[in-house]
């Protein structure tokens, strides 16, 4: 039995397993395995660069989370981190009909220059293990 993680992909995916063998006719046998990834919950944008900022600015992107399955979803829970730094809007339940969206604004406020900033927002629904990840990076300019 064969199987493999979609969670990090988008729209399709490829993979080739080698198998060598003591056959001397068939040394490598490769199977090649395709799935057609088909998202339940996007959310868009899946990465925010925010580019260049200044400590103590403010600074704000929408995300928006659509649930393209047939039947309701709840999101859950929704959080960035580091929560010093970076904010949603969003802070209790939303249920999602199918087809519907829900925008979420993000907000990013660095306190420092610290050169380069890494952080994260998460996306947590009611449907078991369908949770998603944005990535946020910036670069803090000093004064």
């Amino acid at each position: 039995m064969v199987s493999i993680s979609t969670r990090h992909f988008r729209d399709s995916l490829l993979k080739v397993i080698e198998i060598q063998t003591t056959d001397p006719v068939t040394p490598l046998v490769s199977l090649t395995m395709k799935a057609k990834i088909i998202e339940i919950v996007s959310v868009v944008p899946k990465d925010i660069n925010f580019g260049d900022v200044r400590p103590g600015s403010m600074y704000k992107r929408e995300i928006t989370i659509t649930n393209k399955s047939k039947e309701p979803v709840a999101i859950t829970k929704i959080n960035a981190k580091p929560a010093m730094i970076l904010t949603v809007s969003q802070q209790g339940e939303v249920k999602l009909a199918p087809g519907k969206s829900c925008t979420v604004e993000l907000r990013f406020q660095p306190t420092q220059s610290d050169e380069r900033f890494f952080g994260l927002m998460s996306v947590e629904t009611s449907l078991e293990n369908v949770h998603k990840t944005v990535r946020i990076k910036a670069r803090v300019m000093k004064d």
